[in-house]
């Protein structure tokens, strides 16, 4: 004897009601998916693996023809030359022998430190919310990879307390990062903080 048509499909809508069931549950306990990066996410002087954390908003490369001073380089991207100034950071300024202004305390060994970390590298340039400062520099954060690690160039130069960590509304993407970076300078009476 076979089981009548009403029947076979009152088992189906139970076993389909069953699966259901268990999927439902199944993804309920289920962990969490893991959080976006942010910039915040991982303590100063640890980058991290190329991958883990790096650049969080679009990029370009370029390879550094000039450092200016401690915060302003040339690259060249695409063939172009384009002057770049660090966003989120402000350096002592140079001697400008135009406006018969000297440098400020600090502002040689701030370009040094620069010139140490980038000088004829590649530098991957992060965007945040603004393209361009009133002069026509590209607004960047600047990023190199050295042994497969990221390293995120303003904080490196906040950290030896060559430059200081600034906020520049609204480009605020590393803030956070930059500004700790700058209490252990200070605490550590390190480059301006110590000397300046």
């Amino acid at each position: 004897m076979s089981p009548k048509p009403e029947r076979l499909l009152a088992i189906l809508i139970v076993l389909g009601l069953g699966a259901l069931l268990v999927a439902v549950v199944g993804v309920m306990n289920a962990p969490p998916a893991p959080a976006a990066p942010r910039a915040s996410d991982r303590p100063v002087g640890s980058p991290g693996p190329v991958g883990s954390f790096g650049p969080l908003a679009p990029v370009e490369r370029g390879r550094v023809l000039r450092v200016a001073d401690g915060d302003t380089v040339t690259v060249e991207i695409g063939g172009e030359r384009e002057r770049v100034r660090y966003v989120g950071v402000d350096a002592p300024e140079v001697a400008n022998a135009g406006s018969g202004s000297p440098a400020e305390c600090g502002a040689d060994a701030a370009t040094d430190a620069n010139r140490a970390l980038v000088e004829g590298v590649e530098l991957v340039l992060e965007r945040d919310a603004t393209d361009r400062d009133r002069f026509g520099r590209l607004l960047r954060h600047p990023w190199i990879v050295v042994d497969g690690e990221w390293r995120y160039v303003s904080e490196e130069l906040v950290r030896s307390g060559a430059i200081e960590a600034r906020t520049f509304e609204p480009d605020t993407l590393h803030d956070e990062r930059l500004d700790r970076a700058e209490q252990e300078a200070r605490d550590a009476a390190a480059g301006i903080w110590g000397s300046c």
